[in-house]
């Protein structure tokens, strides 16, 4: 009888013991963002989402699931999110969403528990650059709060302090891969001790500069591991207690040397534009940074009579070195445009310039017109049988239209493409 009951209580253990499981569903889309993105950044949050006390639900599985109920992944909702898991053994459900945000990302997750039919946890994270850090904080930030520790099945989030002697720290520690904690608490305070913290970053101690007060969740995970002793702990939602600093930054070396390195990148590149405007210059060429990639003269052409050209005699003389109608265009919408008194200084986005003289034009009839005070140039391509396409600009503008006849003289600037 005594060995068949201690068979009933370890059988007994094991079950009560036994792991829970989740399901981790693809991220939904929000409007106007590419389904591959999301799933990138779904796929990533899976990788780093590894909860203690809990086994997932393999992918494959759970898309088997949703067909089976003639789902998709996007019409989901908490309440559908419910009834799969109760169907199919699952005690917790996670949904996202990946919304745009500035130049990146916003992540949104939270964590469906299935018997109380309600939100159990919830995260966000911002991504930009480097995606895998902010979305392997997310991952790693979310576990814990659901995380079930040792056997008494309790989150991580709702863990009371500890009464234990909280642990020691003579250096820097850091906790779940990403949350930094400074070696020592700075004491009692009734507001934010916001100088004595500028103060500990301008010094950069233990070799960070971005030490802050935690959030509410992070001293959450501090009391859960033991780095904390009793009393009120100041946080970023209660500005009061003791203070101990935290920091998910990168150590001042790192950016230190990170800066360096841009610093040194750019200055090569400005090196490496400099020997190539010097090589286009003694080619008579200027790189003024448009998209198209064209390379401008840096000067009119010569010749002609009073140095301009019919329509004929610039298509006839310079061919595929004239500027078509879109070059003159991008040179007009791409560029800056400063009237110097006698024609424009064109500056290019990557701030480098040709000038433009406002040589005037001359009329088909021989005589010449708004010398000084405008210019003419031609592009290479037709509008009709008796126009084409021309820039044309005085102080009051610039343009680009097609009138006034072939017969025209009008300065020349070359490209090369």
């Amino acid at each position: 009888m005594k060995k068949l009951f201690f068979l009933f209580v370890m059988c007994f253990i094991a079950l009560t013991m036994q792991a829970q499981r989740y399901a981790v569903l693809e991220f939904q889309a929000a409007q106007g963002i590419h389904i591959s993105d999301v799933d990138g950044i779904s796929d990533m949050f899976l990788t780093y989402f590894n909860p203690q006390g809990y086994t997932g639900v393999d992918r494959g599985q759970l898309n088997r699931i949703l067909a089976e109920q003639n789902l998709q992944h996007s019409d989901v909702t908490e309440e559908i999110a419910v009834r799969i898991g109760r169907i199919n053994n699952i005690s917790k459900v996670v949904l996202g969403k990946v919304s745009r945000l500035g130049g990146g990302y916003q992540v949104d997750v939270r964590v469906v528990d299935v018997e109380s039919s309600r939100i159990y946890a919830k995260d966000g994270e911002t991504v930009t650059g480097n995606f895998r850090v902010g979305v392997s904080a997310l991952a790693k930030r979310l576990a814990s709060k659901i995380a079930i520790r040792q056997s008494n099945s309790v989150p991580a989030s709702s863990v009371t302090p500890t009464t234990s002697s909280p642990r020691k720290r003579t250096s820097v520690e850091t906790l779940y891969g990403y949350l930094k904690i400074f070696p020592n608490e700075l004491g009692t305070f009734q507001s934010e001790p916001t100088s004595v913290i500028s103060q500990i970053n301008k010094q950069a101690q233990h070799g960070y500069n971005n030490w802050r007060i935690p959030t509410n969740e992070e001293l959450s995970l501090l009391k859960a591991n033991n780095y904390l002793g009793s009393g009120e702990y100041m946080t970023r939602e209660s500005r009061q207690g003791i203070v101990l600093l935290v920091t998910d930054g990168k150590d001042y070396a790192t950016v230190k040397a990170e800066e360096q390195a841009k610093i040194r990148a750019e200055q090569e590149r400005k090196a490496e534009q400099e020997r190539r405007n010097a090589q286009l210059k003694a080619q008579g060429l200027v790189d003024l940074g448009l998209p198209s990639g064209t390379l401008w003269k840096e000067k009119n052409e010569t010749g002609g009579y009073n140095n301009f050209f019919t329509y004929e005699e610039a298509v006839s003389r310079f061919g595929k070195s004239l500027p078509s109608k879109e070059q003159l265009q991008e040179l007009m919408y791409k560029c800056r445009w400063t009237w110097t008194g006698s024609g424009y200084k064109v500056t290019g986005p990557n701030g480098y310039s040709i000038t433009l003289p406002a040589a005037g034009f001359r009329h088909c009839d021989g005589s010449v017109s708004n010398v000084g005070s405008g210019g003419d140039y031609w592009s290479s391509t037709p509008d009709s049988s008796k126009d084409a396409w021309y820039l044309y600009f005085s102080s009051d503008g610039v343009y680009v239209d097609s009138y006034g006849g072939r017969c025209l003289g009008q300065s020349v600037r070359l490209v090369q493409d």
